[in-house]
């Protein structure tokens, strides 16, 4: 066969490097949130956090290291749909669950362990493709981009603005509880508070020449009566 039509195998690189890089991540993760749910749980925070940062490290470690492993051997290349990732990343949790799960905790969790890091790769990997798929609604070719960043008009007349950035479209989301604001609505908040002030200072004047007056009345009806 003809090398030029082989499919090209994914990318052969060093796994230990980077598994120990993504464990080290999430060692660093499981310490921070282990020391902040020992303060809470445990009498002992600081054995607590060691303990949580050293199970993340040995999920995160097996985890990305299992998972490249069956990438390459599968050879799932950089071009291969994402569906072909769904797989080998749910295999790589429902390993690394069985066995940081069996090693850890002992021969009862190896099967719940299986299950639940299965399910956490299956998901995770699908939501990643979800997500990057939306990403890609933008062409990968710089001068593309240029081309609708400079809102170019298409063949119905609208005009083609930029997506936006992925944080943003998460923050302006009907789930998050914050929202990236425009300039133009910046400018809309300040001149609704600006109304408001007015508006507050009106009344204060009103009530301030209510006082006067009252005041000058009294200051009459007694002069008044200091002449009778």
């Amino acid at each position: 066969m003809d090398q030029t039509n082989q499919k090209k195998p994914y990318p052969v690189e060093p796994v230990l490097i980077p598994a120990l890089k993504a464990g080290a991540v999430s060692g660093a993760s499981g310490l921070v949130f282990g020391g902040a749910a020992g303060i809470i749980r445990s009498s002992h925070p600081g054995l607590f956090a060691v303990a949580s940062g050293l199970q993340c490290a040995a999920l995160g470690t097996t985890y990305y290291a299992t998972r490249a492993a069956i990438l390459q051997a599968w050879q799932v290349t950089a071009s291969s749909p994402p569906q072909d990732r769904i797989y080998p990343s749910t295999l790589a949790g429902g390993i690394t669950g069985g066995t940081i799960g069996g090693l850890i905790r002992g021969r009862a969790n190896i099967i719940p362990g299986l299950i639940m890091f299965s399910f956490f790769g299956f998901t995770g990997q699908h939501l990643y493709n979800t997500l990057d798929a939306h990403h890609q609604i933008l062409p990968a070719n710089p001068a593309s981009k240029n081309i609708i960043s400079d809102n170019v008009t298409n063949l119905s007349g609208n005009d083609i603005k930029p997506e936006e950035p992925r944080w943003k479209r998460i923050l302006n989301s009907k789930w998050s509880p914050m929202k990236v604001l425009s300039d133009e609505d910046y400018e809309k908040i300040l001149r609704e508070k600006l109304v408001r002030v007015e508006a507050e200072l009106a009344m204060v004047d009103e009530d301030i020449e209510r006082v006067m007056r009252r005041a000058g009345e009294e200051e009459k009806g007694g002069e008044k009566e200091e002449g009778g």
